[in-house]
């Protein structure tokens, strides 16, 4: 009998344009791969790709059992707006699982899935839908953290009242332009001189859980030390190594997500690393994909091509992948996503502290943008150091980070002995889940 697993995930991950969207597939992948029926459960209310026909048949066919989607009535929104008036005038500040994320005709529907499906296994995403969910005595819970989420939003906070702010109705935004950001924006230690923490209600949240999904061992780590109760797992993102090697031979690559990290990685590396670059290698050229691209001003020896909805291509021709983000928590899927392909990363210090980039083993770790710039160069007329790095990088991701490391994880969660996940290894996933995915 297949364990029954219901399966909360608040956005439309198909087709996927985030790390979280990756994160969300692969994870149902795992799942049905293990021989589990899985529901999967959204909501209108917060997805940040509407949801559509095409999106449930693709979820429906590769992925799940079946997609149920919570639609967004009037009620709910006159609900929120009612309760953030109320917490302004009291000046109080929503807990992080408020009723603005689980308004009650939402926590009604979920409950009656839940009821249901009678599941084995419930696994939310995000402290934010804490209780959506009812807890059952026979019901394994789990919670995925994708990253620290109050750490994450303290970063985000900071770094976007220091960037420039569009004028209020100009439509399109402005583009921004990095010589216009001010320098202690894009300084590496940007956010070590903050000295922001993760919310002690979150590590509580997790406490609730009989088992926490962390997907860095930085955070592992951390979760370990503040909670009492619930068992962490660490579960990094896991990648399938691609047949052949890239051809060493296009542009170098910076695939972006929707988030301001993103962003100011872009800017600094136009403003502080791409002149040195392109003073030592001035043939230096860099395509740019995903959401930055719609945000920012482009710069010579730089291509921005928006969202490339199958980046395969663009990995089998590049020379290298770059990194230089230096905010935000979780782990960036873009590097294990390049290093799969057998393509050796620059990536910032702060970056590589969450990622399996190695000094001169499988990639080049940047202490500040005199040291990038020169990493950058070195690749870029260096097509053998490329093919040795980037041969690496595959074996890394072949040894640290293959599928068997997910079916473990999810094998403990579904109490399945681990030996039995092994020769699954080799079930092969949708590929749209490794390599649609513009993180």
């Amino acid at each position: 009998m297949p364990k029954k697993v219901l399966f909360f995930f608040p956005h439309n991950p198909y087709p996927p344009r985030s790390g979280a969207h990756q994160r969300c597939l692969e994870m149902l992948s795992g799942l049905r791969a293990l021989g589990c029926a899985t529901t999967l459960i959204s909501t209108t209310l917060f997805s940040d790709a509407p949801w559509e026909a095409a999106s449930v048949q693709a979820l429906e066919r590769d992925w799940v059992e079946r997609v149920l989607i919570y639609e967004t009535a009037t009620l709910d929104h006159y609900f929120r707006a009612m309760l953030m008036r109320t917490n302004n005038f009291l000046g109080r500040q929503a807990p992080l699982n408020s009723a603005l994320f689980n308004p009650p005709a939402f926590r009604r529907w979920a409950a009656r899935i839940s009821d249901q499906v009678n599941p084995d296994l419930a696994i939310i995403n995000y402290a934010y839908w804490d209780g959506l969910l009812p807890r059952q005595a026979a019901v394994v819970t789990a919670i995925e953290t994708h990253d620290l989420l109050t750490l994450n939003q303290r970063m985000r906070e900071a770094l976007q009242q220091r960037l420039p702010v569009p004028p209020p109705g100009s439509l399109p935004a402005p583009r921004i332009d990095p010589a216009q950001v001010a320098d202690e924006v894009l300084q590496e230690d940007f956010f070590d001189r903050l000295m922001l923490e993760a919310d002690p209600e979150e590590f509580r949240i997790y406490d609730k859980y009989d088992f926490t999904i962390a997907i860095s061992a930085k955070e592992a780590v951390l979760i370990r030390q503040r909670t009492k109760k619930t068992e962490t797992l660490l579960i990094p993102m896991t990648q399938e190594v691609k047949l052949g090697q890239p051809g060493y031979d296009g542009a170098a690559v910076f695939v972006t997500g929707p988030n301001p990290f993103n962003l100011q990685g872009y800017l600094y590396f136009v403003k502080h690393v791409l002149p040195r670059v392109r003073r030592q290698s001035p043939s230096f050229q860099l395509q740019v994909t995903g959401a930055t691209c719609q945000s920012v001003l482009p710069a010579e020896g730089v291509v921005l091509s928006g969202f490339v909805p199958e980046l395969k291509a663009v990995y089998e021709s590049a020379r290298f992948a770059i990194c230089p983000v230096f905010g935000g928590t979780g782990q960036q899927v873009k590097v294990v996503e390049a290093m799969s392909y057998g393509l050796p990363v620059v990536i910032t210090r702060a970056a590589a502290e969450s990622s399996p980039v190695r000094h001169g083993v499988n990639g080049l770790v940047a202490n500040n943008s005199e040291e990038f710039a020169h990493a950058c160069a070195q690749l870029w007329g260096d097509q053998e150091l490329c093919q040795r790095l980037g041969r690496a990088a595959k074996e890394t991701i072949a040894a640290d980070h293959s599928r068997s490391r997910l079916l473990e994880g999810l094998a403990r969660l579904i109490g399945q002995e681990t030996a039995a996940t092994l020769s699954l290894s080799n079930t092969v996933l949708p590929a749209t889940a490794a390599e649609q995915a513009d993180s």
